[in-house]
Parts: C-alpha cells; structure tokens; sequence
C-alpha cells in the first residue's frame, strides 16, 4: 500500500473514531443483498471491547431490492442480537422503514434524559447508502450522495429533531479482496478487473444474464459476447476486455445486478 493510501486509510479511521467516540447510538448499515458481507465484524469487535456502552442499530438498506420473505428472515436473524430495521430509500422524499426507525430513536431517546441533545452514528462500508438514508430523514439533501467510494471525506452533523443529531462519516474500508465487490474501491483504478468476475458470477449469474440478456458459459464467454453485443472493439477487431469487465463490475457495485443472501438455517 502507498503512503498516500496509508495516510488516507488512517485519517478515515480517526474520523470513525471520533464519530464513535461521539455517538450515543450508532447505526450499522448493511445491504440487504448481503447482510453477513457488509458487517464490519472487526468494527464490532472493537465496539464490544472499548465501547459497550454504546447501543447498536441494524438498519437493512435497499430491502427493495429482494424478496420481501428474505427481508423477513434477515429480521429474525439479525434482530436476535441487536435491534434491526428495514429500510428503503428510494429518493428523499419517499422512503420505506423512515417511521420505524425515527420511533426507534425516540424511544432510545428516553435513556438520555439528562442530556439536551443526543448524537447518532452512521457507519458502514462505502456505497450501503449511509448518506441517502439520513437525507430521506431530514427529507432533503443535507450529505453529498456520489455512487463511488470516499465521498463523504470528514464526518457531517444533520439535526432530525429537537434533541436528535445524526453524523454521517467516511465510509469503513473493506479490507482483502473483498474491497472491490463491496464498492471499497474507484473501479477506474483496478488493473486487472477480468479477475473478479468469477466471484460475481458464483454470486448473481441469474442477474447477470437478466440485465444483459445473455447466456454464456464462463466469464470469458460473458467478456466476449459483451464485447460484441456493445461493440467494444479495439483497432484490427480486437476486443476491449478491460472496458467491459470494469462495465460488469461497474453495474456490480452500482447495484444494477440483481442478487442476494438468505441467511442460513439456524
């Protein structure tokens, strides 16, 4: 890692921190395609340490995006340790779980009495949608919202309520190869982007094919028939690989492709 990229991975981490630090609820976003690959488990880990304190949210995001039966069993899974909300935002000023959650709030809200206001931390991995949700809160857009990692670079304090503050900060890294299919990473700096396609495949092959109307035998076949189908082609007829592949996984992380986790069977 460069010492550009280390710099930069310390200075969110120090934001975190101090969002943590001062939160007196904290709300951990997942998507709702895949809860179990969005959870910052070290993340929680370190709460559990040095923060035990703290109570924690489950908010399921983009719950529109799967089954409503999956939905349901997310919320049995999840909800057995912490309390958990699903939630849909469409655009600010329609939103599905808005009143769920701001009730939830509110009851925590009476644990705080003595205090005149309380802070609510958003956290979670890049692009679960941390900033739309607390614009379709305040129904109207108080945090920047850019479909690539790293937009949020310092952490935003938005009043919902008389004694309610939300904070929206940078977005928790994901670490490994993980980084890029969770959005951790800007797709137009990926070198190699053919290498992650395998994984998406295993993942959402039925979803693939829907949103490009192929069929295709592998992920070479799926980068070759692409080419064709979008005339990516280099001088001398030569397919564009790279242009494509980085398209795959563009739609990927963008949501574009469909797919998603059911919790496995207690």
């Amino acid at each position: 890692e460069s010492k550009a990229g280390k710099g930069n991975s310390k200075r969110i981490f120090n934001e975190l921190y101090k969002v943590v630090d001062s939160s007196d609820i904290l709300i951990h976003v997942l998507d709702a395609r895949d809860p179990m690959g969005t959870m910052c488990d070290s993340f929680m880990e370190t709460l559990k340490l040095h923060f035990s304190s703290k109570q924690v949210i489950f908010l399921l995001n983009k719950t529109d995006l799967i089954p409503t039966s999956v939905t349901a069993s997310w919320l049995r899974k999840l909800s057995v340790n912490n309390p958990t909300v699903a939630y849909s935002s469409f655009s600010i000023e329609k939103s599905f779980g808005k009143e769920s959650l701001i009730s939830l709030l509110r009851q925590y809200s009476k644990l705080y009495k003595n205090k005149k206001q309380i802070s609510v931390g958003f956290i979670g991995y890049p692009n679960v949608g941390k900033s739309s949700i607390i614009n379709s809160l305040r129904n109207k857009l108080v945090c920047k919202v850019a479909p690539v990692p790293g937009e949020t670079k310092v952490w935003q304090y938005v009043r919902i309520m008389r004694r309610i503050y939300l904070i929206d900060c940078p977005g928790i890294v994901p670490r490994g190869d993980d980084s890029v299919l969770k959005g951790g990473v800007r797709i137009e700096m990926i070198e190699e982007p053919e290498e992650y396609l395998n994984e998406i495949i295993s993942k959402g092959r039925e979803g693939i094919e829907n949103k490009y109307k192929v069929t295709f035998q592998n992920s070479d076949d799926l980068i070759d028939k692409l080419c064709v189908k979008y005339g990516k082609l280099s001088k001398g007829g030569v397919y564009n690989r790279k242009e494509v592949a980085k398209m795959i996984l563009y739609d990927w992380t963008r949501g574009r492709i469909s797919y998603f986790n059911k919790p496995e069977e207690d």
